[in-house]
């Protein structure tokens, strides 16, 4: 709790919740947050009926791979969650829940890995095919310095070298889905509101920071917010 609310005000002054009110990726980003806090629960074991969390977690995670393919990179914070926990108890009872949007899609004549591979061809047939791979693998990741906040940064940059913890590990979990995601080259553009769903599990790594510097990185932090809603125009 205690590392929580020190996150807390970075997470809501972060220029992500810029695109988090304006885009559906923000609804992806509430369903995503609720597949993992309810694995959360049922891997520590921190609510009455543990199992009914943890299938609960699993048709969550299974929502998300039909709402947009690339949320199947959420795993990489799943799995963190796992680590953490030090458990795999969930895991049956999480993938049962999963299976099952894949078999009732299946038996409505959908086929999720044929879908996957039909979207790479026409992406690749369309916006992918002229914008080079060699700028955006570094782009996203500048523009991704836009949407968590200076703070965040500064936050990472403790993580690398902080002593290994549930918070860390979480933080880590974020950042492979965002790297993952990136070299995939699945993500040219539009990463500000893309990515949101992996985004938000690298913001607390804010909490990290030095409690006599928070302030100044919080005050940062709300600028930065200021700054891209008032002059940037982001078309969401």
């Amino acid at each position: 709790e205690e590392v929580a609310r020190r996150a807390a005000p970075f997470l809501v002054l972060a220029p992500a919740a810029v695109w988090t009110g304006v885009s559906a990726d923000g609804w992806f980003t509430a369903v995503g947050a609720w597949a993992v806090a309810l694995l959360t629960l049922s891997a520590k074991r921190a609510v009455r009926v543990p199992w009914a969390a943890a299938l609960g977690a699993g048709l969550l995670f299974g929502l998300l791979c039909f709402l947009s393919y690339g949320l199947v990179l959420l795993g990489c914070v799943a799995l963190a969650v796992l680590v953490a926990a030090r458990t795999v108890r969930p895991v049956p009872l999480v993938l049962a829940g999963l299976a099952a949007w894949f078999a009732g899609f299946a038996a409505a004549g959908f086929w999720w890995f044929d879908g996957y591979f039909t979207l790479v061809d026409r992406y690749y047939q369309g916006a992918a095919g002229i914008r080079p791979y060699g700028y955006f693998v570094w782009g996203n990741l500048a523009a991704q310095v836009a949407v968590v906040g200076l703070a965040t940064v500064a936050g990472l940059r403790r993580a690398v070298t902080a002593r290994a913890g549930a918070l860390t590990v979480l933080v880590a979990g974020g950042m492979c889905a965002v790297l993952l995601a990136d070299l995939s080259g699945m993500s040219k553009a539009e990463t500000e509101r893309i990515w949101l769903p992996f985004s938000l599990w690298l913001l607390p790594a804010a909490a990290l920071l030095p409690a006599r510097t928070a302030p100044r990185w919080l005050a940062a932090q709300a600028a930065l917010a200021l700054t891209v809603n008032h002059l940037l125009i982001t078309g969401w």
